[in-house]
């Protein structure tokens, strides 16, 4: 078994050294670009050589997070200076969400471990094995799968480490799959700065008008996760590395958390699970140091459920005070000195680990007057004063009547310590790193785009038949018969947006269809591992093909069919290569993915696939669609989302199809929108729409 960390997080070199001091194995933390905290202090890169170096002499990880999607001038113009700073500083992994990143890093930092981001909603073997399979060391496990899961991902992938969350906040969304702060307020989740849309108040309405809340308005917001008394099922089920949330939190809760879960981790190592037990005092501690309505710990055992959901009272809580400073102990080394006559005078320190520093000095002579003595090299030796060690066996070979000047003895000792940290910090071990080369992008193709749709109902599929100029659709796999039988073209199967185990064994692909829409990394390592064509996968907006070098190592892999990211405006993505992208011009945007079910919080499961309505502050309508066949929510933006009125600058764009995703329309809206698409692009008359609408992050972008 791998051993065990304790992972914490830090906003700042203070909480880094403190949390270190207080038991954690490993520390991640972000520096001043790329991480998904941006309103975070984070790091410079003095700051974190420093909390790198402190962390490798207390034998310790650090781990920087580079866990947000990049545009392509961030990842061509300024990611290799900024990773290879780290890298040269001895940071021990990045913990990546972009595609195009994990591969930059394997290109140019081959030898620096990656660990996958929550980010990526990895739920199956399929996404851990995708990743292994291209070089990562570890991957970080989704909030919302369950021990079962997690020890089904380990007996696949025996070899790859696994990291999951076990404190602090939840968010109510799958990691990466959340474009609600981005939508409503310009502030990009994937971009470090979620403006948390879901600890506000919404109303929920059936289709009559039914008010379905009972218990509070917060019906998004998720209680804080506390998993403390599962940490003996974790580790069996194959967790090593335990990450606690929080890099926004302040010196007190990180210490005080840190050092509970590490009485625990200590009681589990020592006593073994039959002894394992938890007491109400330190659970108490626990919500001293912070909790939103108390503490949840149902996604280890259950889907879901509304034990989990705040209802009220959302905020952060907390009745701990004390400051959270922890006394660093010092970290006890042995001492060999050899001081023989004529011989050179040697200082060698060591640990238990077999890490070593010596250094020489003068060729030691007979004394003329006053010898040196036994307590004189004791004295000089053991003056360690402001460094981290004290000496814990003191071993001297000594001559009588041999003469050392005290400056030798502390300038041999000064530098034997300094060899010896620097053996112990890991800075005598050389990352590889080559020569960076930039990705030049060849320009775009004139092509004139196809129209390809997404359907979900049998209105919206006789509408388009009606239409007759639609060349493809996609469908749900359960809607895939009927739509094959009736629709004079190519289908598409459109997998479920997750993927969880359970429903992973039973996903086939009918032979008919023209190919798959894969909306996960689980549903791509799955595909590849049956020995699916891979030039019949489409990768779907969700898989965020952000910049080129993204589109480029799906392409190293033969999968060349993309769909464009919604985040991304029109003068970013005249830098990306869409020669074989699809681009979403009409849809309700996908806000969030839930595995919560409002339905199910509400009023109870009904396993009927009901539509709904969440009610926010300014009035808005959003509609929540559930999906009872994979059992998740998602949840649509109030406001159609239509880029007909930019025809010639999306056609510039030389995309391979233009795409209308149709949701929860019916026959009269569905063919509004077609009649709109025939007479923009192919009447080429001026587009005109009755209703309000958005364009997106078309013209305004994100941050």
């Amino acid at each position: 078994m791998n051993k065990l960390e304790l992972l914490s997080p830090a906003g700042d070199l203070q909480i880094f050294k403190a949390v270190v001091d207080a038991g954690a194995d490993a520390v991640y933390f972000g520096g001043d670009l790329f991480g998904a905290r941006a309103y975070a202090k984070n790091f410079t890169i003095e700051e974190a050589a420093e909390a790198i170096k402190y962390a490798h002499i207390h034998g310790a990880k650090a781990y920087l997070t580079v866990n947000t999607l990049l545009k392509n001038p961030e990842i061509e113009d300024k990611l290799y200076d900024y990773l290879r700073a780290y890298v040269e500083n001895g940071i021990d992994a990045f913990i990546v969400q972009d595609f195009g990143v994990f591969n930059f890093i394997r290109e140019y930092f081959p030898t620096t471990h990656i660990h996958v981001s929550t980010q990526a909603s990895l739920c199956t073997k399929n996404g851990a094995q995708f990743f292994e399979g291209l070089g990562a060391t570890r991957i970080v496990t989704a909030r919302e799968i369950s021990i079962d899961e997690i020890a089904k991902i380990h007996a696949a992938c025996p070899d790859l480490e696994i990291e999951s969350f076990i404190h602090g906040a939840l968010c109510v969304c799958y990691s990466g799959q959340c474009l609600m702060s981005s939508i409503i307020g310009g502030r990009s989740g994937n971009r470090g700065r979620c403006a948390q849309p879901c600890r506000l108040p919404y109303e929920a309405y059936e289709k009559n008008g039914k008010h379905l809340n009972k218990n509070g308005s917060y019906i998004l917001s998720p209680k804080d996760f506390c998993t403390i008394n599962y940490l003996p099922k974790m580790i069996e089920a194959g967790v090593v590395s335990f990450k606690i949330e929080g890099r926004m939190k302040q010196l007190s809760y990180a210490t005080g958390v840190v050092s509970v879960y590490r009485h625990y981790f200590d009681e589990y190592l020592y006593k073994g699970a039959k002894n394992y037990s938890v007491t109400e005092k330190d659970i108490q501690k626990l919500l001293d140091y912070g909790n939103r309505s108390g503490f949840t710990d149902l996604y280890l055992t259950r889907h879901n459920g509304p034990e989990m959901i705040t209802f009220e009272a959302p905020s952060h809580t907390k009745s701990e005070d004390s400051s959270g400073v922890i006394k660093p102990s010092k970290i006890k080394i042995n001492c060999k000195v050899s001081a023989l006559l004529n011989k050179e005078f040697e200082v060698t320190f060591s640990d238990e680990s077999g890490h070593i520093g010596t250094s020489k000095g003068n060729i030691i002579e007979a004394a003329s007057k006053k010898p040196t003595s036994y307590e004189d090299i004791e004295k000089a030796v053991s003056g360690l004063g402001n460094t981290p060690f004290t000496i814990d066996k003191l071993t001297i070979d000594f001559d009588d009547d041999i003469f050392l000047p005290v400056s030798v003895i502390k300038n041999v000792r000064r530098t034997a310590i300094e060899a010896f940290e620097a053996n112990l910090s890991g800075q005598n071990e050389a990352p590889v790193i080559k020569e960076y080369s930039s990705l030049k992008f060849t320009g775009k193709k004139n092509t004139v785009p196809g129209c390809f749709a997404t359907v979900q109902t049998l209105d919206q599929l006789k509408a388009i038949n009606d239409a007759d100029f639609v060349n493809t659709i996609a469908v749900s796999r359960n809607f895939f018969v009927t739509a094959v039988s009736s629709f004079n073209g190519d289908v598409y199967i459109y997998l479920p947006t997750i993927l969880r185990e359970e429903y992973a064994s039973e996903l086939t692909i009918d032979e008919r269809a023209a190919g798959v829409i894969a909306c996960s990394f689980d549903e791509v390592g799955l595909l590849l591992n049956d020995g699916y064509p891979k030039e019949k996968i489409i990768l779907d907006h969700r898989l965020y093909t952000f910049n080129n070098r993204s589109i480029k190592g799906f392409r190293d892999i033969s999968i060349v069919n993309n769909c464009i990211p919604y985040e991304l405006s029109l003068k970013e993505l005249k830098h990306r290569d869409n020669s074989h992208s699809q681009m979403i011009i009409y849809s309700r945007i996908p806000m969030m993915v839930t595995a919560n079910c409002t339905i199910k919080n509400t009023i109870g499961c009904k396993k009927n696939n009901d539509i709904y309505n969440l009610v926010d502050r300014k009035n808005q309508q959003l509609v929540v669609k559930c999906n009872c066949d994979y059992c998740y929510n998602t949840i649509y933006n109030s406001k159609k989302y239509i880029a007909f009125d930019l025809k010639n600058e999306l056609i510039d764009l030389g995309v391979k199809d233009f795409r209308l995703d149709f949701t929860v329309e019916d026959y009269k809206e569905t063919a509004s929108i077609l009649k709109a698409y025939k007479a923009t692009f192919i009447d080429n008359e001026p587009f005109t729409f009755k209703e309000d609408y958005t364009k997106g992050h078309l013209k305004r972008g994100v941050e």
